[in-house]
């Protein structure tokens, strides 16, 4: 036999006992993810909640105590499976493929002094393991300590640190994954009434880094260009209008200011407004419908700004066997790519779960974006032309999956993502397929 034949058999072999180490290791992480099966579910809201709801939530779900702290772990897994275009590369260009798998065991923590008091404490580390691509095994780190404390009976003072450093692609735009730093603080003062109506004041102050991507020869300087200091202050008034519903409106201007000196062209400030309404955290409908206004000023004379429709919206709506989803973003997001400040980013989900037995769940989901740039670009085409164009990418992912109940919410599954980005550039579209398995806890 051929010196070629061996050499394919040999990495075979290699690849065969790489993945049953994975297995091996993933079945242990799947029998200690079951032991913590019996810890509620930690529900986040989606925005401001009222003290007394907050409280009265911790102390409903509470299953674990160490002292006087209320614990919720849980070990999240997920995106076990293939890649089949690890850096999002060009079809001619031989795209990288690889087996990957993804751990985030995570604690929260909470302690409650009196009626008064709520200290909250999250630690999240995570391991992303690929079998071949050294460079992009990292262990990612949220960690987050805040508080809530009720005075004279209706103002709350609350406030909050925030830490995420991670590796992950922080927007449409982004085909390699790259290093996010994310630190900073907030601070708020709330007025709530015996209804649960509720309004205040936040302040936000936010670090946002990132370190420059070196893959194949092509350097990437992000640090130049989006890191930056983010400065908000907002608004916010809550009205209960049912049971457990209420409508909101926000507002605020956000300063945004550049680290680098060649990036100082960047520096913006915007003002924002939304409305909508938040449903409930549980029940047979929950999410929240948000729309509003957004004006984006660069502060450099003559460089265009964004000003129009902006929303963050997402809705999950359960009917016996049924379970609908959908979902609506639109937002201007800092660019890297061009000589553009922003991007203007349309999101559209839609899914539908259906319950064929109490034990098993088929799953579809179809995303479909857009991304538009309004200032022209000169593109050079292969054979030298240049020629003037704003860039439009528009964006489609079919998912299709399967789960398993284990035990209450607890389930397996495996899903099967299809993604594409159609772009008027041409060395701009990309397509990716995974094939993978997560671990759930919402079944």
């Amino acid at each position: 036999m051929s010196l070629f034949f061996w050499l394919k058999q040999i990495q075979v072999k290699h690849i065969i006992f790489q993945m049953r180490k994975t297995a091996g290791a993933l079945s242990i992480i799947l029998t200690v993810s079951l032991f913590f099966a019996f810890s509620p579910k930690v529900l986040e809201a989606q925005s401001y909640q009222t003290f007394s709801s907050e409280r009265d939530r911790i102390l409903e779900q509470t299953r674990w105590m160490i002292g006087p702290f209320r614990i919720f772990p849980r070990i999240n897994v997920k995106n076990i499976g293939y890649d089949g275009n690890v850096y999002y590369g060009r079809e001619g260009d031989e795209p990288v493929t690889d087996y990957t798998a993804t751990i985030s065991p995570e604690i929260k923590a909470h302690l409650l002094f009196r009626n008064s008091f709520i200290f909250t404490f999250t630690e999240n580390p995570e391991y992303v393991y690929y079998i071949e691509q050294a460079r992009e095994r990292r262990w990612n780190h949220i960690f987050s300590p805040e508080f809530k404390w009720l005075v004279l009976g209706r103002f709350v003072v609350g406030g909050s640190y925030f830490y995420r450093n991670r590796r992950y692609r922080a927007s449409s735009e982004f085909d390699v994954r790259a290093n996010e730093l994310r630190k900073g603080y907030t601070g708020s003062v709330f007025y709530e009434t015996a209804r649960e109506t509720s309004f205040g004041f936040k302040y936000k102050r936010e670090n946002i880094s990132y370190e420059d991507v070196d893959y194949a020869g092509e350097e990437i300087y992000l640090s130049r260009s989006l890191s930056r200091l983010e400065t908000t202050y907002e608004g916010e008034f809550y009205y209960k209008i049912l049971t457990s519903s209420f409508i909101f409106f926000k507002g605020g201007t956000t300063a945004y200011e550049f680290e680098s000196e060649e990036a100082q062209w960047r520096n913006s400030d915007s003002w924002q407004f939304y409305t909508g309404l938040k449903f409930p955290l549980l029940g047979s409908i929950n999410g929240q419908i948000s729309l509003g206004y957004k004006e984006l000023t660069p502060r450099t004379d003559g460089i265009k700004g964004f000003s129009g429709l902006v929303g963050d919206s997402q809705v999950e709506y359960r009917l016996k066997r049924m379970r609908f989803r959908l979902q609506y973003k639109r937002d201007s997001q800092f660019s890297y790519w061009t000589n553009n400040i922003y991007y203007i980013y349309d999101n559209y989900v839609g899914g539908v779960s259906f319950y064929v037995t109490r034990f098993l769940r088929l799953d579809y989901d179809y995303n479909y974006g857009k991304g538009h740039y309004p200032e022209e670009e000169t593109i050079r085409l292969p054979d030298g032309t240049l020629f003037e164009l704003k860039r439009d990418d528009t964006y489609t992912t079919n998912t299709l999956g399967l789960a398993v109940r284990l035990v209450k919410d607890i389930g397996i599954g495996v899903n099967v993502i299809w993604w594409d980005r159609d772009s008027n550039i041409y060395y701009a579209s990309r397509d990716r397929v995974f094939i993978g398995g997560y671990l759930t806890y919402d079944f």
